[in-house]
């Protein structure tokens, strides 16, 4: 019998913060945002999105817990910038495991056939 190669819950589990905050609309909205201008305010934030500032600071809060944006202090001012470097090898990891759980499906399909 062929072993299934699954993907490692290990893995799932170190990518889970990333899938969580990118599972909201406006979170991709404003990381996309940060992307194009590099760093911006909470209140530049609200004025783009048009959303409230505690609604910003809320998705603000959840993209930093997910170690999706970085916050760097200009006097007091704080600007977030988005950062993508905790999640690049995990993702990798998670790709790989299901590339090769894909071709253990299509093996197990044809030879079922």
């Amino acid at each position: 019998m062929t072993t299934i190669n699954c993907p490692d819950k290990e893995v799932f589990e170190r990518t889970r913060p990333l899938f969580n905050a990118l599972g909201d609309e406006t979170r991709q909205g404003i990381l996309l945002l940060l992307a194009r201008e590099v760093r911006l305010s909470v209140g530049d934030l609200t004025r783009l999105t048009k959303l409230s500032r505690p609604a910003v600071s809320h998705h603000i809060k959840i993209l930093r817990e997910a170690e999706l944006i970085v916050e760097e202090r200009d006097g007091t001012k704080r600007y977030y910038h988005p950062t993508f470097k905790r999640y690049v090898e995990p993702m990798r990891e998670l790709i790989d495991q299901v590339e090769q759980f894909e071709q253990y499906i299509d093996k197990k399909q044809s030879e079922e056939q």
